[in-house]
């Protein structure tokens, strides 16, 4: 018996250019940060992607024409939503556009995007979506919570501060500040990794750094605060009765990322801080698998 050749052909990954999601909210266009502010329950949501390859590379499959694929999930629902489009050509290349929608009701929190491109291989039906490229997975909040506090894109260069990918600001003086405003994040555009971040397209590793960094500076914030509050006995307190302030944050990061309370994580943070820190990076991901 002859063995079946799984990959007669390369992936055109570096082939196809991806548009940015489009979001309609009830019809109206929504930009992707914010539409944690005008989602609801009742709302209508909608997706589209776009992509353009180059004809040469749409004609080299010999076995059927290539598809864009497109679906939306929501990890806490477990909705999932999918379609699929065909690609029409050009002079010079082909295009395709796919669309989701889905109810408001339905999702929770966060939504994951992925978008490929498959073409099929013989007439096998196992094989007849296989994947030929790959739009990195674009994670949507619908949870103001999770969104946190402002971002802004500068030049960290033409603002005279010193080189890095990104500074977490906070002006907080009390645990029970709200955190919307008392947190800045920014994003240093003079970083090609981070302007790939800016435009949705990140890579893993850098994702999982500003996570990282953020839950550092979250952590380290409410440790020296809760020192000038009185103690680790009134962090429970003020996440209690003010859950939007910076405490709360915390502790949603600790709960999200360590599996633990805010109280319980700022003990272990006095006592053994390098645990923490080994903690924060096995939650993000750091690195893993790559």
């Amino acid at each position: 018996m002859n063995a079946i050749r799984l990959f007669p052909y390369p992936r055109i990954d570096n082939a196809v250019e991806w548009s940015r999601t489009s979001i309609l909210s009830n019809g109206q266009p929504v930009a992707v940060d914010e539409l944690a502010d005008r989602w609801d329950a009742d709302s209508s949501l909608s997706f589209t992607v776009s992509a353009s390859v180059p004809n040469e590379k749409i004609e080299s499959f010999k076995d059927g024409e290539p598809k864009l694929n497109l679906s939306i999930g929501c990890r806490e629902t477990g909705e999932t939503t999918y379609s699929s489009a065909q690609f029409s050509k050009d002079s010079s290349k082909s295009y395709a556009t796919a669309s989701v929608t889905l109810n408001g009701s339905a999702v929770a929190e966060r939504l994951e995007l992925r978008a490929t491109v498959t073409a099929p291989l013989g007439e096998s039906d196992w094989l007849s979506r296989r994947i030929v490229a790959t739009r990195p997975v674009e994670k949507i909040n619908l949870d103001s919570h999770l969104v946190g506090f402002p971002t802004s894109a500068v030049s960290f260069k033409a603002n005279n501060l010193a080189p890095a990918p990104w500074a977490v600001r906070i002006n907080a003086v009390s645990l029970s500040d709200p955190c919307a405003n008392s947190v800045r994040l920014l994003l240093n555009e003079d970083y090609p990794r981070v302007v790939e971040l800016i435009e949705g397209r990140a890579r893993p590793y850098v994702e999982e750094a500003l996570q990282a960094t953020i839950v550092r500076s979250l952590l380290s914030t409410v440790q020296r605060l809760s020192a000038a509050d009185g103690g680790d006995s009134d962090v429970s307190d003020v996440i209690a009765e003010f859950p939007d302030s910076i405490a709360a944050a915390a502790e949603k990061s600790c709960r999200d990322y360590l599996n633990r309370s805010l109280p319980a994580v700022l003990t272990l943070l006095d006592r053994e801080p390098e645990t923490v820190e080994h903690h924060i990076a096995s939650a993000v991901g750091f690195l893993k698998g790559r």
